[in-house]
């Protein structure tokens, strides 16, 4: 399992940006580890852009992806998009074309009904 968050600072910045591969670490404790340094960059939120690179890049047999092992995001956000909104329908039929499965997580500090 893929978890966007952790390898990206996607739905933070004004544009995703990948900070490792999931193949660069063999080991849980130094993924682990590697995770808790990804800093919050603040900024807008560029879902697509997100998704984009993580259909490209982290879903990609060169950069770690296993045939063998079901294709899963967890996306983590903490509202609506607020950049390359028109784009998102047609990037997540494209994810879902490629049978990624994506579970999404929103984060806020309080919730309305």
């Amino acid at each position: 399992m893929y978890v966007v968050q952790s390898l990206c600072e996607t739905v933070t910045g004004n544009e995703a940006t990948l900070n490792f591969y999931l193949s660069n670490f063999t080991d849980l404790p130094s993924l682990t580890d590697a995770v808790r340094n990804i800093t919050y960059l603040g900024g807008n939120k560029n879902t697509t852009g997100a998704l984009r690179l993580m259909r490209t890049e982290i879903f990609n047999p060169a950069n770690g992806d296993r045939p063998d092992v079901p294709d899963v995001a967890v996306l983590i956000t903490d509202g609506d998009p607020t950049l390359e909104v028109d784009e998102l329908p047609e990037e997540v039929r494209s994810i879902e074309n490629r049978g990624i499965r994506i579970v999404g997580v929103e984060v806020k500090d309080r919730v309305s009904k």
